[in-house]
């Protein structure tokens, strides 16, 4: 990051003291573990490695991986941030400050990018006036406040077309704000890739006497190969009544999710798609995860997510039980009865922290409705903004919404409840 100075101890002491004390590193924690840990290592011209940091800030066991496991990086990335807020807040274009060099794990003083200006030296007093002082030729006077106009009006000028450059195009402004919500900020502001993880169904192919495909089936408790050799291994007679086609299917309700979540992921990083059958685990370590489907779709994932909501599923995937209340919530937008019926739905979101710093996004529902409005609402600025002001300023967090349609288009939708959610045991043994 530019040219970096040679470290003296009482200057970096000194802007670390004042870095501290503006409150940027938020409460004591892991943050500010890893800048104390750093500026220690500094002052004594060491760099240490990313193993060496996760060892004695965050108490990784010696068979850390750092390949798999990106919470070093997380944090330094967090932490570059927080010491670039704060010069352009509280330092000067003319002082050095606090910068950490791309690709390194140590603190170094950077300079100013300008050169302070020196007030001209006062001339020397002679000792006896000059004998003839000439007075300088008068200037009329409308010279003397035309620059000063001619540097307003180009100021106003330039301000006018600022102003109508950032306020013409309304979409972009709804676009940023969603950005920069508590929603997907935390998603959108550091270098870990996101990974759309859409939900899927797994299909056999049930065949006839005489091996032929017959028709394609679904069972509840496949959903991906390993599923089906395992099934095959418990009840090996069925190995004849079933073909493995390797095929899938997708909710409706997904692709007109996805249509409106992604202008709000392309932002310049890394999005990737994958299927719910084929995710590798290790994807919810090492990037950001968005889930996208219908609740009965999650698989692993929903293990995690419902073992700390407050929701408890039903008999089946269209019920849900609010622990809370005593409330069950059934949706009713199953297709049945007369074509064309009123109907109720349920939208499911929340947001966590993942195992390693990274973050969980999930927008689910019930059904196709359900799914539908989630994502709707959350690339919506005013539907961000809803479900941050009734989180009451929790990182993690869930919430439900109910949706009523008929013939088999969502009509009216309503926010039941934002719940806090205790992340830090989603992760934390079995569910």
């Amino acid at each position: 990051m530019g040219v970096t100075v040679s470290m003296t101890v009482d200057e970096l002491q000194r802007l670390a003291e004042q870095f501290r004390a503006s409150g940027s590193l938020g409460k004591p924690g892991a943050l500010s573990r890893l800048f104390d840990f750093l500026l220690a290592r500094s002052l004594s011209g060491e760099a240490p490695k990313e193993i060496e940091i996760a060892l004695q800030v965050f108490g990784k066991d010696a068979n850390f991986d750092v390949g798999q496991d990106s919470v070093v990086r997380v944090y330094v990335h967090k932490l570059r941030r927080r010491l670039e807020e704060f010069a352009t807040r509280s330092l000067t274009p003319y002082d050095s400050r606090i910068t950490i060099p791309k690709g390194e794990y140590r603190l170094v003083l950077e300079p100013g990018s300008a050169v302070a200006p020196v007030a001209p030296a006062p001339a020397p007093e002679s000792a006896e006036p000059p004998l003839i002082q000439v007075a300088p030729p008068n200037k009329p006077r409308w010279r003397q406040w035309l620059r000063p106009a001619l540097t307003a009006v180009a100021a106003f000028v330039a301000g006018v077309v600022l102003t109508y450059w950032f306020t013409s195009n309304p979409q972009d402004r709804e676009l940023n704000a969603v950005r920069q919500s508590a929603v997907w900020r935390p998603l959108l502001d550091d270098d870990l890739p996101i990974t759309v993880v859409v939900g899927d169904y797994f299909l056999l192919g049930e065949v006839d006497q005489a091996g032929n495909v017959e028709r394609l089936v679904r069972e509840f408790y496949i959903n991906s190969n390993q599923d089906f050799l395992d099934h095959l291994q418990l009840n090996p007679g069925q190995l004849s009544n079933y073909r493995n086609l390797d095929l899938t299917y997708l909710p409706a309700a997904s692709a007109f999710a996805l249509q409106d979540l992604v202008p709000v992921l392309n932002a310049g990083k890394q999005v990737r798609v994958t299927l719910l059958s084929a995710l590798d685990p290790r994807l919810l370590k090492t990037s950001h995860v968005v889930y996208v489907g219908y609740i009965s779709g999650m698989g692993m994932l929903g293990d995690r997510v419902f073992a700390q909501s407050r929701l408890a599923l039903g008999g089946s995937f269209d019920e849900l039980h609010d622990t809370q209340t005593g409330t069950d919530y059934v949706s009713t937008a199953m297709p049945m009865g007369v074509e064309g019926g009123a109907f109720r739905d349920f939208g499911y979101f929340s947001t966590f922290a993942g195992p390693n710093g990274n973050r969980v996004v999930v927008i689910s529902g019930t059904r196709d409705n359900g799914v539908m409005h989630v994502a709707e609402a959350l690339s919506r600025r005013a539907g961000v903004e809803e479900v941050a002001r009734n989180s009451a300023g929790a990182s993690s967090f869930e919430s439900l919404y109910e949706v009523d349609g008929m013939a088999r288009a969502g009509l009216n939708a309503r926010l039941l409840f934002v719940s806090p959610m205790k992340s830090d045991a989603i992760w934390s043994g079995s569910p």
